[in-house]
């Protein structure tokens, strides 16, 4: 067993006298920098600062509706700055004002997509103010319904296949669902018929066809 820090103490020493093995522990250094996780790995001190030992008076308060009565337990008095698993290590003073202005911004953000969503859906055109306020939150992309293929060439949202140079707007994993070799050997009408299959201009030359079918 062992214990995990809060990312603000630097280090901790439990008296002998108290429980703890006297010894000043410090968190880890790596790289120059602290380590983001410190686990203390001392069974006197991990035990002390578990509340071994000592104990405070918790009062229950009760239901009276579900019939539960008030009670009073003795439970350990455990460090707050201290937690049996990283995933319940107690979160600094300035990481909970950060976490509760991310989940506010995140929040109004998710409003402005919503927003954004149903005034396109309507029809209405985004206001010039509202718009530049999006602009600074979101990728142009995102707010003109546009997306770029593997070779960078702007498209419209939902494209399955770029106007420029007919790949595969999915990237490697789409191409990858593509037959691993195309047969170089295909009449006209067949070179029409794949490139109206796949939503793509089905005139010119040959060459020009199988160039948009991406066939070598």
């Amino acid at each position: 067993m062992s214990l995990h820090a809060r990312s603000d103490l630097m280090s901790v020493a439990v008296p002998v006298a108290s429980g703890g093995c006297g010894t000043t522990h410090t968190r880890p250094v790596r790289n120059g920098a602290p380590a983001k996780v410190w686990r203390l790995d001392c069974q006197p001190c991990e035990t002390y600062l578990k509340g071994g030992g000592r104990t405070r008076l918790q009062y229950t308060p009760g239901d009276k509706e579900v019939g539960l009565l008030p009670t009073q337990e003795r439970v350990a008095d455990t460090d707050p700055c201290w937690s049996a698993t990283e995933e319940s290590i107690p979160e600094t003073p300035d990481e909970r004002v950060h976490l509760r202005r991310r989940k506010q911004l995140g929040n109004e953000e998710l409003e402005w997509i919503k927003a954004l969503a149903a005034a396109r859906a309507a029809g209405i055109d985004i206001p010039a103010n509202a718009m530049w306020l999006l602009e600074q939150n979101f990728d142009p992309r995102v707010l003109k319904g546009t997306t770029e293929c593997p070779s960078g060439h702007e498209n419209a949202a939902g494209s399955k296949y770029c106007s420029e140079c007919s790949k595969p707007m999915g990237g490697r994993e789409a191409a990858a669902e593509l037959p691993a070799a195309e047969p170089v050997k295909l009449s006209l009408a067949e070179l029409k018929r794949r490139c109206k299959e796949r939503g793509l201009p089905d005139y010119g030359t040959k060459a020009q066809m199988m160039a948009r079918l991406g066939i070598a």
